[in-house]
């Protein structure tokens, strides 16, 4: 009975497991764009993410991070959050949706760059960090 349980628990986390959209938006740097950090994306300890995280402010002052190259293992309720830690203890969510490849994704004010340092890809409905780049 526990097999049967535990085949039926693995087959609907299966199938909430949703694909990332792909962006092949050209979402480099301009000219007038200053890169404030930058940093490469590492494996959790059960999945990968792979890619570069770039924190920019535009000519306007408003602030973007900026995927480029990324990917990662499919989940459920993936989720961006800049934080403090790879705890995800104190964060900000700054998109609920995950795309891959590259992606410009608007930072809000509130966010505070230094201390929010850690981009992390979180899965919210397990509470399980998929990947991290630290920017520095």
């Amino acid at each position: 009975m526990y097999k049967s349980i535990l085949i039926l628990a693995l087959s609907l986390v299966a199938f909430a497991c949703s694909k990332p959209d792909v962006a092949d938006d050209a979402v480099t740097p301009v000219d007038t764009d200053q890169v404030l950090a930058t940093g490469s994306f590492i494996n959790s300890s059960q999945h990968s993410a792979s890619g570069t995280a770039k924190l920019i402010k535009d000519k306007d002052g408003k602030r973007f991070l900026l995927l480029e190259n990324f990917k990662t293992d499919n989940g459920p309720d993936l989720r961006i959050y800049l934080a403090t830690s790879l705890k995800a203890d104190n964060f900000t969510e700054i998109s609920s949706k995950l795309s891959l490849g590259n992606v410009r994704i608007a930072v809000p004010d509130n966010v505070d760059i230094k201390s929010q340092k850690f981009v992390l890809i979180w899965c919210k409905a397990f509470s399980v960090l998929f990947g991290s780049a630290e920017l520095k």
